[in-house]
């Protein structure tokens, strides 16, 4: 079991979209931060793989839905913008999946607005989107992400039932939110409610058919969940908030209640470095799964530089020379 665990997979996600959450629907602009994120990844794979001493596979989740299909008059518009890009991901062997986003277009205010509670709708996004991938790349999508941190028991069934093993949505520690207009979430304002996050698995389970945040037994269903990675804040003397934190998360998962987002600018005495190793020493068999919007690293040069640091803090880590940066499949291989 030692040497099992003796690699640490890495699945690092990028969510490929546009740049603004209000898209003109009528003059639809390129993904500079895709095209920005792309470069600088593909610039820093041989020094990833010179530390690790292994091949660096990303995780790249695209946006196909309905937003894109009517803003840029395909779904695929991406896959058919940047050829060269899809071709150097394909020839990296890295993992080529779908983002989703509810956006749905309200013409008497002229604004989208994420509709999370309407089952149906989200279902039609969904099931476009991993249409569109199918046409578009000539396979099914294996590999899933929703956006702004929503995701719903029924999505995921129906995800599973449409050819998708691994979902990675889930940032344990996220309390629920209820979303309702006029408020705005991500820069569109938006109907329902995000789910709770703070009682799930913190490593790879299969989820039950009644509740996507209760694990089943290994091996019962086609579809894997894997949550990104969460740590703990050194809380000083605060006896209240780490009661509170306890109380949320449950003993198990107290040390494992803040999701390490790579967008954040940690600082001691929580700088991302300490967070990791917090993240690390909690869990039996490690594994690290971090996201990023290039829609943020487009538009706020602010964020650019926050992912940039949390990724040179990842590679300083004294454990880097375990690090594998894998595609969902692999970690679980190895995890498993």
């Amino acid at each position: 079991m030692r040497r099992m665990s003796s690699k640490i997979p890495v699945i690092f996600c990028i969510d490929v979209e546009p740049d603004h959450r209000q898209v003109r629907r009528h003059s639809p602009e390129p993904w500079l931060g895709y095209e920005r994120m792309q470069r600088y990844l593909s610039e820093l794979r041989p020094r990833i793989e010179e530390i690790s001493g292994a091949p660096v596979h990303y995780a790249w989740f695209f946006r196909m839905d309905p937003q894109v299909a009517a803003a840029y008059g395909s779904a695929s518009w991406a896959i058919d913008r940047y050829p060269r890009f899809i071709e150097e991901i394909e020839r990296q062997g890295d993992e080529l999946g779908i983002h989703v986003h509810s956006f749905r277009w309200v013409e008497a205010e002229q604004v989208w607005i994420q509709d999370f509670a309407d089952q149906h709708w989200v279902d039609h996004c969904v099931e476009s989107s991993l249409e569109a991938f199918a046409r578009a790349v000539g396979r099914r999508c294996l590999a899933f992400r929703f956006g702004s941190f929503w995701v719903s028991t029924e999505s995921v069934n129906l995800v599973e039932r449409m050819g998708v093993r691994f979902e990675l949505t889930i940032e344990p520690g996220r309390l629920p939110i209820e979303v309702s207009l006029p408020a705005s979430l991500s820069g569109a304002p938006g109907t329902g409610s995000l789910p709770d996050f703070r009682r799930v698995p913190r490593a790879p389970y299969v989820p039950s058919e009644s509740d996507f945040r209760r694990p089943l037994r290994s091996g019962s269903r086609s579809i894997c969940m894997i949550p990104l990675t969460s740590g703990s804040l050194r809380l000083g003397f605060r006896p209240r908030a780490y009661l509170r934190r306890l109380v949320d998360n449950g003993f198990r998962y107290r040390r494992q209640d803040t999701p390490l987002s790579m967008w954040r600018r940690w600082k001691a005495p929580n700088t991302f470095s300490q967070m990791l190793d917090g993240a690390l020493a909690a869990q039996a068999r490690p594994y690290l799964a971090f996201a990023i919007e290039v829609a943020g690293t487009g538009v706020r040069p602010e964020i650019f530089e926050a992912v940039d640091s949390c990724l040179s803090a990842l590679l300083a880590h004294p454990a880097r020379s375990r690090f594998v940066f894998s595609t969902p499949q692999e970690a679980v291989r190895i995890l498993t």
